[in-house]
């Protein structure tokens, strides 16, 4: 028997939107990023009923990586916020790691440093709730990046990419293995300028010998993978090293494999730094005027092929040419254009900041209107009933809405819910698959006085900052959750009694020392620790009492310190 028109029309556009999706996919590999990007808005138009959902959320994430790599990067930001909020945090929390990762670092090379660094944390978060290796190697890429970008700190940033590669070693994915060890020569190259620009040229050339290292280990990577992108990426950055180490014969030849690599290709933020290191290879080899050639020819082009950050940085090496050369007009207009660049580098990032913000505003007003219509439809379908049914229906219903909510809103991390559920799970585990847990209960000092002092505002900071030195200085398999106030507990899965106090003891000086003064020039946060150690499963109420009443002794002794519970 013949099947219904209604099922083969069916059947023909899935496969319509699957061979869209898998075209998408591979221009990713060969670079063709506009046909890619034209893919994706292929299945999009396709998915036009909502069983299509998935295959829609797919061609969104699939957009917003084609914008990135194209260098348009508030369009990928808005496309990926744009699926995000379809995206939850149960059998979606995958995909959700995913896109936040591409809007993480989107944000990042835009210079929204701290809304980069909050959307990696997200992709972190997501990724480990999903338990997805992949996406959580990706995520702890990102993360290193973006705290190197918020922060400024170089130590954490490492240490984060050290997890990522670690773990992509040891699960023999060479594609996110080169992310990683080419991150890492990332931040030492970065730092490295740094230290140039200060004069610093031992400690510069120190870090750049050590960026050119990694990039060694992560080219082993691309030999294997063949990834065009990650290769044009790697030539991009020797390139870049080579120049500001002074050895332009190896920058050279780099310059060229990245030429070769781009040729054909719709990697437009990679040819434009491309042109950028020529650029500057001409003027550092002393010759100018075709170093002023390659910076105008470069600055001609047009809008979308260029980003603000590279328009703004071939504008000042064009004025400082111009300037040296005793061409005071030129250089006079020059400083006018970027001016005129910064006004609109500003405006964009304004924009899209804007954007972000009425988008969320505009999910939480689509949920509450959701939520509103499904409480009136309940409270009608239950008056129908009789009262003892309508009470266990609407227990029944908070209870699964107060299961759905195990995120702190102010800090991100998990919230009492949460750890209702982990923590007795948690402990019935011990000595089957978990060798040993600490459940740390961690209450910052004087917390009322930081509020009457500096106002709650400041408070509100000083807790979200506690929370991301937790995340960022624990593991994927650790567990931190907002308990309430300004009391955290942690749930730090250890083979031992001793490393569970050394991990306290780095968050406590990680607290201590943070550069407070950044929040408020008086402010001054430091935290004590309440430690119970398990070994074996016990009843979850009585652990995180002991680990409580622990508190409360290194309360009594002086506070700032970690106090072992007694044992039981």
């Amino acid at each position: 028997m013949s099947k219904p028109a209604s099922t083969r029309q069916g059947m023909a556009l899935r496969r319509r939107i699957a061979l869209a999706l898998r075209r998408s996919r591979h221009c990713q590999d060969s670079g063709q990023h506009q046909a890619g990007v034209q893919a994706a808005e292929e299945a999009l138009l396709l998915c036009e009923l909502p069983q299509h959902r998935p295959q829609w959320q797919q061609a969104m994430v699939q957009l917003a990586l084609h914008q990135f790599r194209m260098g348009h990067f508030a369009d990928a930001v808005r496309s990926g916020l744009e699926v995000a909020a379809t995206l939850d945090f149960g059998p979606d929390a995958a995909l959700r790691a995913e896109v936040m990762c591409v809007v993480a670092i989107a944000c990042n090379e835009m210079g929204l440093m701290q809304d980069g660094l909050k959307y990696a944390l997200e992709a972190l978060a997501a990724a480990r709730t999903s338990n997805d290796t992949v996406q959580t190697i990706n995520a702890l890429n990102r993360a290193g990046v973006c705290t190197y970008g918020a922060l400024g700190d170089m130590a954490q940033g490492e240490q984060l990419l050290r997890q990522a590669a670690e773990q992509a070693r040891l699960a023999d994915l060479p594609v996110l293995l080169f992310a990683a060890r080419n991150n890492l020569g990332t931040l030492y190259s970065s730092e490295g300028r740094k230290q140039l620009k200060l004069g610093k040229q031992a400690d510069a050339h120190r870090l750049l010998h050590s960026a050119l290292a990694h990039y060694h280990d992560a080219w082993q990577c691309v030999a294997q993978a063949a990834n065009r992108h990650q290769w044009a990426m790697l030539q991009t950055n020797l390139a870049e090293a080579y120049v500001d180490l002074g050895e332009f014969d190896h920058a050279r030849t780099a310059l060229a494999e990245l030429r070769q690599a781009l040729a054909g290709s719709d990697f437009h933020s990679l040819q434009r730094n491309a042109d950028l290191i020529e650029a500057t290879l001409l003027q550092r080899s002393g010759r100018v005027d075709e170093a002023v050639a390659a910076l105008q020819q470069m600055l001609a082009l047009p809008g979308n092929m260029i980003e603000f950050d590279m328009r703004h940085f071939a504008q000042e090496e064009l004025y400082r040419l111009y300037k040296a050369s005793g061409q005071f007009e030129l250089a006079l207009a020059q400083l006018e254009a970027i001016r005129h660049s910064e006004q609109e580098q500003n405006e964009q990032r304004s924009s899209t900041q804007g954007w972000a913000i009425r988008k969320e505003l505009e999910i939480t007003s689509v949920q509450l209107a959701a939520e509103r219509e499904r409480l009136q439809a309940e409270r009608e379908r239950l008056r129908a009933a009789q009262l003892e049914a309508e009470k266990v229906v609407t227990e029944a219903r908070m209870s699964e809405l107060e299961q759905a909510v195990l995120i702190d809103p102010l800090t991100g991390v998990g919230n009492r819910r949460c750890l209702d559920q982990q923590g007795p799970a948690r402990l019935a585990a011990l000595g089957q698959q978990l060798h040993g847990m600490a459940v740390v209960v961690v209450d910052l000092d004087h917390f009322k006085s930081i509020n009457d002092r500096f106002g709650h505002e400041i408070g509100d900071e000083v807790l979200k900052k506690v929370a991301q030195i937790m995340v960022l200085r624990t593991r994927g398999s650790d567990l931190t959750v907002r308990f309430g106030g300004e009391e955290f507990v942690l749930l730090l899965m250890e083979q031992s009694l001793d490393s569970a106090l050394a991990c306290c003891e780095r968050l406590r000086l990680a607290i201590l020392d943070y550069s407070w003064h950044e929040v408020h020039p008086l402010l001054h946060v430091t935290a004590s620790f309440g430690v119970q150690w398990c070994h074996a499963p016990q009843p979850w109420t009585q652990a995180l009492r002991q680990a409580d009443l622990a508190l409360y002794q290194a309360k009594r002794f002086g506070r700032n310190r970690l106090q072992l519970a007694s044992p039981a």
